[in-house]
This record gives structure tokens, sequence and C-alpha cells, in this order.
């Protein structure tokens, strides 16, 4: 069946569309809907591509491992599992977690988040809110500075050292309450305390009022996938109950460690 492309980026609903983009997003999805493969009049002739814009498509997919070639025929590349495989990741990821902040929200009486790091921003990709009146805000998708976050420091200190160091170099970091931590150096003398003690604290460091403690959760070969936390106003997450907490979230991340092969180790806390 021919599928029509637009013959130009205003023509799409996209302002800002790419139009080489969108035909190589459609060469793929094409040989990704035939087990055989399609040779390059097929396809061009199914798309409605010219023969020469095509052949400069297939060419540089096949550059990135995207697209395999065999004789006159192009199939998918090896590469595209990469892709795949950082998705079902993500979804894995969530599912496995999901049943345990459920049941630390239920626990603490407190908001409970799953955050990835991206580059110095840390990502929202889950939330479980317990507390009704008075809550922590926050929606998936939204990001925050990972230096003014326990989860984005428990991120962060998955990094070696020089790797630290690297990212850190020459940026200047985001200051949301006086108490966020802004001197690079100091950030990374922090992050050796997270890396030992296998959580981190964010104390009014992301918004007055607000404390939270995070731990990451890990995969077979000990690198850090994601973190959890816990977070409430200070008033609820007082020194009487803040221990608890840590040691409830320090059990549900090894929980979901040990799903993804990482040996079920406790943090003496």
């Amino acid at each position: 069946m021919r599928s029509e492309l637009p013959t130009d980026a205003s023509s799409t609903d996209g302002k800002y569309t790419v139009q080489i983009l969108a035909r190589a997003i459609h060469v793929l999805g094409a040989l990704a809907g035939r087990v055989q493969g399609w040779t390059l009049d097929e396809l061009g002739a199914s798309l409605g591509i010219a023969k020469a814009s095509l052949l400069r498509i297939l060419r540089t997919l096949e550059d990135e491992g995207m697209v395999r070639r065999d004789d006159d025929q192009y199939f998918l590349g090896a590469r595209v599992l990469d892709f795949s495989h950082g998705y079902l990741r993500g979804l894995e990821l969530t599912a496995v977690a999901r049943p345990l902040m459920e049941d630390l929200a239920k626990r603490t009486g407190q908001t409970i988040s799953l955050a990835v790091r991206d580059g110095l921003e840390i990502v929202y990709v889950a939330i479980e809110r317990a507390q009704q009146d008075i809550g922590i805000q926050g929606e998936i998708g939204a990001r925050h500075p990972a230096n003014a976050t326990a989860l984005g420091k428990v991120l962060l200190a998955d990094l070696e050292p020089a790797e630290a160091a690297a990212l850190l170099a020459g940026r200047d970091l985001v200051r949301l309450t006086h108490r966020t931590i802004t001197d690079p150096d100091a950030l990374l003398r922090h992050l050796d305390v997270v890396r030992r003690q296998g959580f981190a604290v964010d104390d009014e460091e992301r918004g007055i009022g607000i404390r939270c403690v995070a731990a990451p959760v890990r995969r077979a070969d000990g690198r850090v996938i994601g973190a959890i936390s816990v977070a409430g106003p200070i008033f609820h997450m007082t020194e009487d109950v803040f221990p608890r907490y840590r040691e409830w979230l320090l059990e549900a991340t090894a929980q979901a460690s040990a799903r993804f092969g990482h040996p079920r180790t406790l943090v003496e806390a």
C-alpha cells in the first residue's frame, strides 16, 4: 500500500518538521513491517520517494547500522535493537518499581518518585502520591536539576569520579534554594559520600520545607538504571520517622535491583 509523504515541511502539522528525517523514519517503518527485504525500486514505489533521495537515506542508515543490505535487498539493521532494548528497559523499570512504590506510599504516607538521569537533569518516569491535602507536586516527564535533588545525586554518584568531574567541569549548577549545592568541587565531595552510604538526602535543597531520601536501582553488573525517592514536607519527614522511611526505601530498591539480577544486599544505614 502506497504511503504518501508530505512534499515540504510546511505542509505538515509540525512547524519544525525535518522532511528528510520524516522520510527516514518512514523507511525504517516499512522495513520493520515486512519480513522479506525490499528492493530499492519496491521501497521507492511504496513510499513515494524519488530513487536518488531514497538511496541517500538508505546508505546513511546503512552506515549507522540501522539498515542492512543483502545483494539488492534492504532489511532492518542490528542497531535498531539498541533502541528497542532501551525502550523496553524503561518500561521494565517502571513495571518492576510500580508495586514497590505503591507499597512505600501506603507505608510512609509520602510521595514516591522514580527517576532517570539525562545529563545534569533528572526526569521523573513514575510517581505515587499518598498525601491528600499536602503533597509534593511533580509530574511524569518533569525535570529537575540533578545537583538539587536526592534522586539526582544518587544518579550522578553512579558515575566514576573522573566521569562526574568531566560532566561538571565548567558548568553553572542551578540553585533552587540557599541549601542547593552549586559548587562543582563540593558536589563531587558529596557524591563520594553518597557512593559510600548508598543513598542521598535532599534537605530543603530542591524546595524550602521539603525533605527527601533516594536510593538507586541497580542492574546485574551494579550500574544504576534509576532511582526511587521518598519525599515529603519536613514536618512529616521528621527525625523520628526519617530513618524508618530510609530503611523501607533501601529494602524496596534492593528488591527492585534483585529483579534485574543484582545481588540482594542492603546498605547498613
